[in-house]
């Protein structure tokens, strides 16, 4: 596995979290759908992926009814792909991915 099919694989498992009994229903299958049919999608173009997962993610965060934490979870999330589609270091981005596993496993 590439080192950026390994970090979005972290950041699938991080989007796994929203699958929590506090997040309507309707959220979670979302954030599930996102993470399956596009970030972890390989038969797509990377980009396509990365921009859709994070199009999906953002209606979700809009959703009136998503737990703050969640909406806060969401926004880092993005933050991260963004950072993808920019072309970041790959270093600094592996290490916000670990920071994040740090604060939400915590």
């Amino acid at each position: 596995m590439s080192d950026i099919e390994t970090k979005l694989a972290q950041i699938a498992t991080v989007i796994s979290q929203i699958d929590d009994s506090k997040v309507p229903r309707n959220i979670r299958r979302a954030s599930k759908e996102a993470t399956e049919q596009w970030l972890l999608n390989k038969s797509k173009a990377l980009d396509v992926r990365i921009a859709m997962t994070q199009n999906k993610l953002e209606e979700l965060y809009e959703d009136p009814n998503i737990p703050p934490e969640f909406g806060t979870l969401i926004l880092m999330i993005n933050t991260e792909l963004e950072k993808m589609l920019a072309g970041p270091c790959e270093e600094a981005f592996a290490g916000e991915v670990r920071l994040l596993f740090f604060f939400f496993f915590q």
